[in-house]
């Protein structure tokens, strides 16, 4: 089967590209990226429901706090009165009726601690009259494995702990909890425990790896739920501010089967946009647009409030905004080049918007979630999820799309909410429209899958293109895929042709390299013989994805579908396997 590329017909590549989108659905925030174990640990969480077509909210501010030990004799009940911040004015009230008694927190399903690793725990107590000790740290079946006794000060006011706890040994389905050492009365509240190596004291470490394997060309976020609460549609100001003061906000995906997932915003879009400082990648904060009438005054709070974000990330030290950057640790400015907006309003409201906005911050390139109008530069925002039929029907580029950024070609092949759901099936659609994408590279310059993370037992959304839980992360066959595309796509396309009955190709170059993509859809093994009407180089590498169509990366096996190396055969030729993503790299 023969492969031809040629020079005839080039695209630059370099301003598109493979992003992530990161967006708070599927406990990708809290639960997730941000490193915090507790969950609740302000008692701030609402209780979501839906009633017909509105959010109802109840109290749930002792969700994932209960007595301990399990039947001991303890009182709990939330107080407002004299808060430790207002912005947040809930705590605990804990009466111990006996002794060695006191609250457990639900920490995700249960802690896990590493043998040797140091975790950072922080809290406040206030006392009245109780003077003796308490403890707080991590116990497995009723034993201390990494606990710490703090002496309690009975003077009314709030006093704010730091300890520091290791385990001596692998600890999974601990329980944290915080104990009397004798009967009595204490407040408590704010209570956090986050492992010593997050990244930039925030970020889980082993998911972010996982996206910075990927080399992301760029970072949207944060998926319009925390710019979209009902509860503060321009919540980025309330999430860079000091983190116990910024507002906890219920989440929208709280009615789809998790109805206490909330927002405490200690990932917010300060630590948003230092993430894709970390990543190396282009920061697209998104906001939304209110549906209000454009006369109404909100419309224009809201272009302000973009026009202040980028301010926040742009602008000099001696800006409003650009000085609350500086006084948050960061002096110079984020660089950001794209804002988006999130979909929900009128094609009116997204055009007097781009028209306001563009007035006030000259070289921001908008990403819109409509075509009509589309202004000169700007891009449409194309949500697709489609199931892995569809996802060839694109490949063979049945539908067209101009100036686009492709937020979602996630493969809808299964109904389970588990890692199951992303089969190498759907990935393989992805791998073939993914080419087809990158052969019209000028009309559609940014890609991303959404959504991008996925907490074992508590998804809502899925495929997810990573997976995890409290002790691990997996890419899935998806993330596989993405990141093969990420890596290996050059400066230059390529016109590249393939003869084979169900085999399709894309080729890209980069100084010193050729890259040619093979998806083969058929039943049958191929050998692609490469050639050229220029010396695009030796067969150096062969990286190959292939598998069983329903094989899946589970817990158990979270390399089942993996991209592997293979060893080249030949300098100018390769094996196809059936149901195969092939990527070849010839040096010249």
């Amino acid at each position: 089967m023969k492969v031809f590329i040629s020079e005839n017909s080039m695209i630059p590549a370099k301003q598109s590209g493979f992003g992530v989108s990161l967006e708070d659905v599927n406990y990708a925030f809290d639960g997730g990226l941000y490193a915090e174990m507790l969950e609740n640990r302000n008692f701030e969480a609402k209780e979501v429901r839906a009633d017909g077509g509105r959010i109802v909210l109840s109290a749930g501010g002792a969700y994932g706090w209960e007595p301990w030990p399990k039947g001991a004799d303890v009182a709990l009940k939330l107080k407002t009165d004299r808060p430790l911040f207002a912005e947040n004015p809930h705590y605990m009230r804990v009466v111990a009726n006996g002794d060695g008694m006191g609250m457990k927190n639900a920490a995700y399903g249960g802690v896990r601690l590493r043998k040797g690793a140091a975790y950072r725990l922080t809290f406040y107590v206030r006392s009245y009259d109780y003077k003796d000790a308490a403890f707080a740290g991590v116990w497995k079946d009723g034993l201390p494995v990494a606990v710490k006794r703090i002496k309690v000060k009975p003077n009314g006011r709030w006093t704010r702990y730091e300890i520091k706890l290791k385990s001596k040994t692998d600890i999974e389905g601990g329980e944290f909890a915080f104990v009397l050492r004798k009967a009595g009365m204490v407040h408590a509240n704010d209570f956090s425990l986050m492992p010593e190596d997050a990244v930039l004291g925030v970020f889980r470490r082993d998911l972010l790896e996982l996206l910075k394997e990927m080399k992301p060309k760029f970072l949207r976020f944060a998926g319009g739920h925390i710019p979209g609460s009902s509860l503060a549609p321009y919540a980025w100001k309330d999430s860079v501010s000091q983190p116990e003061r910024r507002r906890q906000l219920f989440n929208p995906w709280a009615i789809a089967g998790s109805p206490f997932y909330g927002q405490t915003l200690g990932l917010g879009y300060f630590e948003c946009f230092r993430l894709a400082e970390y990543l190396g990648a282009r920061p697209v904060p998104t906001v939304m647009l209110p549906d209000v009438p454009l006369t109404d005054p909100e419309f224009e709070v809201c272009v302000q409030n973009a026009v202040d974000l980028i301010e926040f990330a742009n602008g000099e030290r001696d800006t409003m905004w650009g000085s609350w950057r500086d006084e948050l640790g960061h002096p110079a400015p984020f660089g950001v080049s794209g804002l988006a907006v999130e979909d929900g309003a009128s094609p009116e409201a997204v055009a007097a918007f781009a028209e306001r906005f563009h007035r006030a911050c000259e070289g921001v390139r908008l990403i819109l979630p409509t075509e009509e109008g589309l202004p000169a530069g700007d891009l449409f925002w194309d949500r697709r999820a489609l199931s892995p039929e569809e996802l060839l029907a694109e490949a063979k580029g049945e539908r067209p799309c101009r100036r686009t950024f492709l937020e979602r070609s996630a493969s809808a092949d299964a109904a389970s909410l588990g890692p199951e759901s992303g089969t190498w099936k759907g990935a393989l659609a992805e791998a073939a429209c993914l080419i087809s994408l990158e052969r019209n590279v000028d009309m559609v310059p940014l890609k991303s899958f959404a959504p991008l993370l996925a907490r074992i037992g508590f998804a809502q959304r899925t495929p997810a293109l990573i997976w995890f839980d409290g002790e691990a992360a997996f890419g899935s066959a998806s993330y596989y895929v993405q990141k093969l595309f990420s890596l290996y796509t050059g400066d230059l396309i390529v016109q590249a042709e393939a003869e084979g009955e169900g085999v399709l190709v894309s080729a890209s170059e980069r100084e010193g390299f050729t890259i040619v993509k093979l998806v083969n859809l058929s039943e049958e093994s191929m050998e692609a013989e490469v050639e050229g009407d220029f010396e695009f180089g030796s067969l150096t590498r062969v990286i190959r994805m292939e598998g069983d169509l329903a094989a899946c990366d589970t817990p158990a096996s979270p390399e089942a579908v993996a991209a592997r190396d293979v060893a080249p055969a030949a300098p100018r030729s390769a094996l196809l396997p059936p149901h195969s993503f092939s990527v070849l790299i010839f040096r010249k």
